[in-house]
C-alpha cells in the first residue's frame, strides 16, 4: 500500500486595501531609516488609513472642465457638458480662400500653395482646408487620383491626414514659381510649379486644373490632381493611363 503525503498548498496573501498599500509605501526603508520609497510624503511619516484617505488625488480634468467651448455649457440629459467642438475638425467655418469665377488658373494654384505656406493661419490646418475647397472631387463617393494614387475623397478627416503626409514639402514653404501652364489634349490644364520647402530645397509639382461645370463653384478653376514630380516634371502618376 502506498501512503500519499499531504501536499502543502502555497499560502496566498489576502488582497490589501488601498490604505494598507499606501501605508507600506510610506514606511521607512533601509537600515538607517533615512531613505524612503516612492510615494512617501516628506515630513508626514507613517500615516493612518484615515490620514491617507484625506490626501487629495491628482487627476486629469475632463473635457467639460478643460475645453474653453464646453466649460460654460449647460449639462445635457446624459450628464455631459461636451459640445463636441474640439473633437470635430470639420466644425469650423469655411476657409478664407476659396474658388471664384474671377480667378485665373494661375490664381487658383498660387492661392493653394500660399495657403500651405501659412498652413495654420488663421487656425490649425486652414491651408489643408483651402486645398479641400479647391479640390473638384472633394466629398465624392467615387475613388479619386487627386494624390496620384487611388483613394477616397469623401471624408475631410481622411483628407487632412493624406494631405499632410503627401504634401509635406508644401507645408510652410518659403516660395514658389509657376514655370508653365499647358493645355492638355483632354481639355484639362497642367500647371508646373517649383516650390521651395521650409529648409530651402526646391521641389517640383504638377497641378492638373479643371473648370467646374456644376455646383456652387460652377465656372471656377479647381484642382483635379496635385502630384509631386522629379525636377523634369516626370512622375509615374502622370502616366496617361493613370492621370
Amino acid at each position: 500500500a502506498f501512503c500519499l503525503a499531504p501536499v502543502a498548498r502555497p499560502r496566498v496573501a489576502p488582497p490589501r486595501t488601498r490604505a494598507a498599500r499606501l501605508r507600506v509605501r510610506a514606511e521607512p526603508s533601509g537600515p538607517s531609516g533615512q531613505g524612503f520609497d516612492e510615494g512617501y510624503l516628506k515630513g508626514m511619516g507613517v500615516m493612518s488609513a484615515e490620514q491617507i484617505l484625506e490626501i487629495p488625488i491628482k487627476r486629469f480634468k475632463p473635457t467639460s472642465e478643460e475645453c474653453p467651448f464646453c466649460r460654460d455649457a449647460k449639462v445635457k440629459e446624459n450628464g455631459s457638458k461636451c459640445l463636441g467642438v474640439c473633437r470635430n475638425p470639420q466644425n469650423v467655418p469655411g476657409p478664407l480662400l476659396y474658388p471664384h469665377q474671377m480667378q485665373e488658373v494661375e490664381d487658383a494654384v498660387r492661392m493653394q500653395v500660399q495657403a500651405m505656406a501659412d498652413k495654420d493661419d488663421p487656425r490649425t490646418d486652414h491651408g489643408v482646408q483651402v486645398l479641400w475647397e479647391f479640390s473638384v472631387e472633394s466629398g465624392n463617393m467615387e475613388r479619386s487620383r487627386y494624390f496620384g494614387f487611388s483613394s477616397d475623397m469623401y471624408h475631410y478627416d481622411h483628407f487632412i491626414g493624406k494631405a499632410l503626409k503627401n504634401f509635406d514639402p508644401l507645408v510652410r514653404n518659403t516660395g514658389h514659381t509657376i514655370e508653365s501652364v499647358e493645355k492638355m489634349e483632354d481639355g484639362r490644364t497642367m500647371c508646373k510649379v517649383k516650390v521651395t520647402d521650409n529648409v530651402g530645397k526646391d521641389t517640383y509639382w504638377v497641378f492638373i486644373m479643371v473648370v467646374r461645370s456644376f455646383g456652387k463653384y460652377e465656372g471656377c478653376w479647381q484642382s483635379h490632381r496635385i502630384i509631386q514630380t522629379d525636377d523634369k516634371y516626370h512622375s509615374k502618376f502622370l502616366d496617361p493611363l493613370q492621370v
